[in-house]
């Protein structure tokens, strides 16, 4: 039995050999399950066959023009081939003493596996045993007799996804659990660096809720959503990468490029809303919003596409137009960025330039196979380029907040120093408005003592120096007491008016009135009074109250030189600079210092209301009595 079985297949082999003349043929040898061991390429051992006809009939799979070394699909597969029937062809041996088993794994984002072995003549379906794994999909087991040799046929279906990729490995069964996490660590290093972007990801999520809890503005919202679409498009890149598992084939076909679309629509909105391209460049604005709108149109059509259409190749075209349409978006908002003098859009677009040639870097690795260096390295790694272009956009981002939320609080400070010089200014010209209404006042007042109080006074004295005259030798004392008594009252009214009149409230006028009273004062007295003041006195203000508080002052101060000094010469000193300073100098016998209490109350007037007008009053015996009033301007 064993010699006609050996002859029948021989006989296959040659009909095999005559089928694909003028093709490549299979190898003399085939794969030993003997010698099998952790993840064995027989890419070169087999042939492979794309039908058009996606219903073959398994007794046609030894006649099918099938063609040597599928090597040349170990990448990329063109979507025009995953609308084909894929079919792979392989033999197998076992040369040992003892009946032997392997996994076969066609390659990744294989759907469907469906195994037949060539018996004699027939073709018979392989049982579908996988490793009891979660990541078992994409494996098949095959056990081969003792001395047996056989040849295999696969028909596979793939998803719908451009990173298929035929690539033929063999794994012995007590193995396959080493197998599958070899695969797993053969890409820790971008595990580490993704896990570690997601992490900073993870930060920026924070930060952006965090920045919208204070601030309320819709853009950090958006930012929020971008920054989780992208985070967990990278970390589900990188976990799930050459993982068979039902969720993955699914994220790999569709949920990927959803990710992608509702991420960078909402970076897009959110470059709108951040810079506020609707109030400061209404150019870009349109192009930005007309890029998202094409980007979420053309997602809609996908998502019919991929459910409804069977031919990947309209789903294909759709998803790249998708990131054709991206890219365009991004290079108009970096040309048209460049052309605007401002720091903020400066700092958004050079991270737009970083993420655009990064991005574009990363495609290319993908689609052409490109390596960057020799040997294993992350540098190879296609997604490593495009994780480095979003963090390198991350902190341009984070450049251009810190710049934003400085110029807002610059813009704020302004503001409000605007509203208080604003309320200030109010509230000064209600003082003003005040200050002047009281002035008002005070020279209605002033015009009205005149007039009427002073003509009354006036008329007093007049009619009391009239009886004074007619009554010659026979003048009462009260007439002489009513006459000088209306001399005082006019005195202190004069005094008052004085003081009222807004005119008057100056410096200049103050050391004139008070010149003007000295000299009257001591003009019937037998002191002589000497009054230095400087030829020019400079414009400076006073209230009606200082003015009032420092006649008084002095006045009670040469009362006192009249009464008490005993003195022939009183000498009266005016200084104005930053301070007014009137010094009074008698030659009379000085005063007791021990001994005030007959000057009690007058000095401690003097002093109170110097003290009142926040200036300063001294008394010291020099040469007689110096009485000095000092007051700052």
């Amino acid at each position: 039995m064993n010699i006609l079985k050996a002859c029948w297949l021989g006989l296959i082999l040659f009909l095999l050999r005559l089928e694909t003349r003028g093709q490549d043929s299979l190898p003399p040898t085939a794969a030993d399950l003997a010698r099998t061991g952790l993840l064995n390429d027989i890419a070169f051992n087999t042939g492979y066959y794309f039908s058009d006809t996606r219903n073959i009939s398994i007794q046609q799979l030894p006649f099918l023009p099938y063609r040597l070394n599928t090597r040349k699909y170990m990448h990329f597969m063109s979507p025009q081939l995953i609308n084909k029937k894929p079919v792979l062809r392989f033999m197998l041996t076992n040369r040992s003493d003892d009946s032997q088993s392997v996994f076969f794994c066609p390659g990744w984002l294989v759907d469907t596996i469906q195994l037949y072995r060539l018996t004699g003549s027939r073709v018979e379906p392989v049982p579908r045993v996988v490793p009891d794994d979660a990541d078992s999909l994409g494996y098949r087991k095959i056990t081969l007799a003792a001395h047996d040799s056989a040849i295999f046929f696969a028909t596979l279906s793939y998803i719908k996804a451009p990173s298929n990729s035929i690539n033929p490995t063999v794994t012995r069964d007590t193995l396959i659990q080493e197998a599958i996490t070899l695969q797993h660590k053969n890409k820790t290093s971008i595990d580490v660096i993704t896990d570690l972007f997601a992490g900073v990801m993870l930060m920026m999520i924070f930060y952006a809720i965090s920045e919208y809890i204070q601030s309320k503005k819709p853009e950090f919202l958006y930012y929020v959503g971008y920054s989780i679409c992208i985070s967990l498009l990278l970390f589900l890149k990188s976990t799930l990468h050459q993982v068979t598992t039902a969720f993955n084939f699914f994220f790999e076909s569709f949920f990927d490029n959803i990710i992608f679309c509702v991420g960078y629509i909402c970076y897009i909105v959110f470059h709108r809303k951040f810079l506020e391209t609707s109030k400061n460049y209404r150019t870009l604005d349109r192009y930005l919003f007309w890029g998202s709108v094409g980007i979420g149109g053309l997602t809609v059509l996908y998502v019919f596409s991929y459910f409804f259409s069977p031919d990947f190749r309209i789903t294909n075209n759709l998803e790249d137009a998708t990131k054709l349409l991206l890219l365009a978006t991004s290079i108009v908002f970096i040309v048209k960025g460049l052309t605007y003098h401002n720091r903020l859009m400066n700092y958004i677009v050079m991270g737009n330039i970083s993420l655009c040639l990064l991005s574009i870097v990363s495609q290319v690795m993908i689609s052409m196979n490109i390596k960057m260096v020799t040997g294993v390295s992350v540098l190879n790694l296609a997604l490593f380029y495009y994780e480095l272009g979003i963090t390198i956009e991350l902190l341009f981002f984070l450049f251009a907040l810190t710049y934003k939320n400085k110029m807002e609080i610059i813009a704020s400070i302004q503001k409000e120093e605007k509203l208080k010089l604003e309320t200030e200014r109010k509230e000064m010209e209600k003082q003003v408005a005040v200050l002047a209404a009281k002035q008002d006042e005070r020279n209605r007042i002033s015009v009205d003592m005149h007039d009427e109080l002073g003509s009354g006074v006036t008329a007093i004295r007049l009619m009391s120096e009239i009886v004074r005259s007619k009554m010659k030798d026979q003048t009462l004392p009260e007439i002489d007491k009513i006459s000088n008594s209306a001399n005082e009252l006019i005195n202190k009214m004069n005094t008052i008016i004085w003081t009222m009149t807004s005119s008057n409230d100056s410096v200049e006028n103050l050391v004139a009135y008070i010149r003007s009273y000295a000299v009257e004062f001591f003009e019937n007295t037998n002191i002589d009074c000497y009054f230095t003041m400087p030829a020019s006195i400079p414009p400076r203000e006073i209230s009606g109250e200082k003015r009032r508080n420092i006649f008084l002052s002095v006045k009670e101060s040469l009362n006192n030189v009249a009464k008490h000094s005993q003195s022939s010469v009183v000498k009266i000193n005016v200084l104005v600079n930053d301070r007014l300073v009137i010094e009074i100098q008698d030659d009379g016998v000085g005063i007791n210092m021990e001994k005030l209490r007959k000057f009690g109350n007058g000095l401690n007037n003097m002093r109170k209301r110097m003290a009142s007008i926040e200036g300063g009053f001294n008394i010291e015996n020099k040469e007689g009595t110096r009485t000095t009033f000092f007051l700052q301007l």
